[in-house]
């Protein structure tokens, strides 16, 4: 039974109805609602969405065979294919299908699938909040796989420029939970709402709206035994007089028992499924009429599974109690439970033979019918490794891995492999049952691990396949995924993986193709602009000698497009060199993604040379196509930067202002923040106004790191300390700076550097002073003013 009224929450509801105002306004807000289990998190914001435009999704508690952006699917199908066609480009609608299928064929996964999935997910959320209003509802986020757990930060840290309100429930006991959203509640646009117990006035309210009445008796035995959660005060009151069990799961239970044997069965047979189950898929396990032989129902060939379910076909029937007494809900072509905390409490007071049997039901139902599920292996691989089936779970894992996979969904896709792995020692034909060995499972997981990232995992297992590989081409690419997984930790040996990885792979092969792109586009990175070149001229040459041989590349573009990137680069040398070949890639035939870098790098090599003008020209450029092919929040996040720097360096101080507190706005990735918060620093420095530098950035060390990131901030927060007459935490800085490994493998940050620093009264060594060249004259003028103070 379900209260008729809603108690209490008048605070938590006014703080919606706020938080909806101010996206009215063209500002996306985000509310994060905080509540135990049972604590009335879906009814306040069924409440709240009561006559509003809203869209709602939830997450599943299934493990690694989750399906992954659950709730982002469901907010699509409800919307509708149509709908989201009218509001999205073919392109678009490519990466979108990986969650609605419904929408056509999906792009192939290059291994930016993810990034371009969800920059256009945010596109669409702008466009549907573009005219009206909408409310974005993701529920029970605490279950959340690791890729909707990205996504929904995505959403967060990017709001759109729109009438878009995003909510989120969650338990924020869970530890999954806690720590990410600890984070984006810190984030000026996000509030987050923690709901308290209800009050013994606000159990009185909902009691009368369950009995009728709230004897005062009553009330204060429920207040005290419920604690104030809505579940538990529903649970006590439909039991008055009674002796009440202690726990919840018991109270949940006492609702559950009291209804026809019937209704009953058919409920165990429901939570085996989880919270949701389809009609169909239902019927088929549900109805037990012939499931002794080889029609009817489950397709049940032995009679002992026969376990819950109702015959001679009044499983619907029998359903109707559930739904009248408020246990379960019809939700589209299915039903769920109405709280997922009974769904729990019935599916574990299975015995556990009841449990395999009930779970090999659905498993033989959807391998009939796999039309009876919108994720055949994933199903699959949930109930036969629930019914303990390993060989069959180990299929399904393994299929539903390559399921995860074309879903861009690549935390699932790991866990999947990991539990083929897992379960191997267990089967002892493993490898004719899915068509490979071991080890290549491991490499696909070391490589899915590096897409995901889990640095730990990947190293552990790329370590395991050294011990044992002879050959030089694998090893190669081992040494290739090891030298990747070093760089995401800060190991500073990467550079020695990928130089041996080139060694290794030494015959004219894709291999050495991937070996040289790697390691020259590192080597561009590490200011070896020489090598670099040479060895990306070499790994083109072979990669148009190879031709259609090349296949695929792991996780990016096309090696040649990328080669062609990282030689232009490496020969315009941070703008002190040739710029000839960059500008000539401007009207080259390339892939998004490769022609995005070109104008970054451009952008970047303009303002080392001294042209603002022209490198703001290219920084609009690069955005405009980075906003066409749905990467403005990914590849394009270094061309605003690169915009903003050309305005200030213009003296359109107002107008970078401007363009930095827009960005301030809508990105709030931390090493986005920590590249605005340069541009911040410099502008306080040299106006006295706009944002302050964020903690994140002043917490950043600046004598080690990228140095085309340290030295940067280190000369911005030195002219800003110095600008507040701050002479020694100005020096402090500088010290720091000049102490720093890299200080001058690139002059056209090193420079400006010590120039910041001799004009706070801190002089470079003579041998720093010896080693960094001097070249063109934006590096020149700053030489000579270091010259002047020495």
């Amino acid at each position: 039974m379900r209260s008729s009224v809603f108690a209490g929450r008048a605070t938590e509801l006014a703080a919606l109805r706020a938080a909806h105002a101010r996206a009215e306004g063209g500002a996306m807000a985000v509310v994060l609602v905080a509540a135990e289990a049972g604590g009335g998190k879906t009814r306040l914001v069924e409440e709240f969405v009561r006559d509003r435009r809203a869209l709602v999704g939830g997450c599943l508690d299934l493990g690694a065979a989750s399906l992954p952006y659950a709730p982002f699917t469901a907010i699509l199908r409800r919307l509708g294919p149509d709908a989201v066609a009218r509001l999205t480009s073919p392109a678009a609608r490519r990466e979108l299908s990986r969650l609605l299928p419904a929408l056509g064929d999906a792009a192939p996964d290059a291994g930016s699938g993810q990034v371009r999935l969800f920059e256009h997910f945010l596109g669409l959320t702008e466009r549907l909040g573009a005219d009206e209003p909408v409310v974005l509802v993701v529920e029970d986020a605490h279950w959340a796989d690791r890729s909707t757990r990205d996504l929904l930060a995505f959403l967060v840290r990017n709001p759109v420029a729109g009438k878009v309100l995003l909510v989120v429930t969650f338990r924020p006991e869970e530890p999954e939970s806690r720590t990410l959203f600890a984070g984006l509640a810190r984030l000026p646009h996000v509030t987050r709402l923690d709901l308290p117990p209800l009050t013994r006035a606000e159990v009185a309210e909902q009691v009368r709206g369950l009995l009728g009445d709230a004897a005062p008796a009553l009330v204060r035995d429920v207040h005290a035994r419920g604690g104030g959660n809505p579940l538990f005060v529903e649970a006590l009151a439909e039991h008055p007089g009674e002796a009440v069990p202690g726990s919840l799961r018991d109270l949940l239970l006492a609702r559950f028992r009291a209804l026809p044997a019937d209704t009953r069965a058919v409920l165990r047979v429901a939570s085996a499924a989880g919270d949701r189950v389809g009609h169909d898929l239902l019927a088929a396990v549900a109805d037990t009429t012939g499931t002794t032989g080889t029609t009817g129902g489950a397709d049940i060939t032995d009679a002992a599974d026969c376990t819950g379910g109702v015959g001679g076909g009044r499983w619907e029937e029998a359903l109707r109690p559930a739904v009248e007494r408020g246990l379960l809900v019809v939700d589209g072509d299915g039903y769920a439970f109405r709280h997922a905390l009974i769904r729990e409490a019935v599916h574990l007071d299975l015995l556990p033979g009841e449990r395999v049997r009930l779970h090999r039901r659905y498993a033989r139902a959807v391998e009939r019918n796999p039309a009876l599920t919108e994720a055949p292996a994933s199903a699959l691989a949930v109930h036969w490794h629930a019914c303990g089936d390993h060989a069959r779970a180990l299929e399904a894992a393994w299929r539903a891995s390559e399921e995860r996979s074309r879903a861009a969904a690549h935390a699932e896709c790991l866990a999947l492999l990991r539990r083929v792995l897992e379960l191997w020692d267990r089967v002892p034909d493993a490898e004719e049952r899915i068509g490979t060995d071991r080890a290549e499972v491991m490499w696909m997981s070391a490589r899915v691990a590096l897409a995901v990232p889990d640095e730990e995992y990947g190293m552990r297992t790329v370590q395991a396949l050294l011990a044992h590989t002879v050959d030089p081409e694998r090893v190669s690419g081992l040494l290739r995924l090891r030298g990747a997984f070093r760089g995401f930790l800060g190991q500073s040996d990467d550079l020695d993986d990928f130089r041996a990885a080139e060694r290794r792979a030494s015959r004219p092969t894709p291999q050495r193709v991937w070996a040289l792109a790697q390691l020259s586009s590192r080597l561009a990175v590490r200011g070896d602009t020489a090598a670099a070149e040479r060895l990306g001229r070499e790994g083109l040459e072979l990669a148009e000698r190879l031709g259609d041989q090349l296949g695929d590349r792991p996780g990016g573009d096309s090696a040649a497009d990328d080669l062609r990137v990282t030689i232009a680069s490496a020969a315009a040398r941070d703008g002190l060199g040739d710029l000839r070949p960059l500008e000539r890639l401007c009207s080259a035939e390339l892939a998004d993604g490769p022609r995005i870098r070109v104008f970054s790098h451009l952008s970047h090599c303009y303002q080392g040379a001294g042209r603002s003008t022209d490198a703001l020209e290219a920084a609009e450029e690069g955005l405009a196509v980075a906003e066409r092919a749905g990467y403005a929040h990914s590849l394009g996040l270094p061309l605003i930067v690169n915009r903003i720097e050309a305005l200030f360096r213009l003296g359109r101080w107002e107008v970078a202002a401007r363009h930095l507190r827009r960005a301030l706005d809508r990105h709030h990735n931390p090493a986005m923040r920590v590249q605005l918060a340069i541009w911040a620093a410099s502008l306080r420095a040299a106006t006295g106004t706009g944002p302050e530098p964020e903690p994140v950035a002043l917490a950043e060390r600046v004598d080690s790191g990228y140095p085309q990131t340290s030295l940067p901030l280190a000369q911005a927060l030195i002219d800003l300390r110095s600008s507040e007459d701050d002479g020694p935490a100005a020096r402090a800085l500088a010290e720091a700076a000049l102490r720093h490994p890299d200080l001058t493998l690139q002059p056209v940050f090193a420079w400006p550097l010590i120039e910041a620093a001799a004009r706070v009264g801190v002089l470079a060594p003579p041998h720093v002073l010896a080693d960094a060249p001097v070249e063109g004259p934006a590096v020149a003028a700053h030489a000579a003013a270091v010259a002047a103070r020495t």
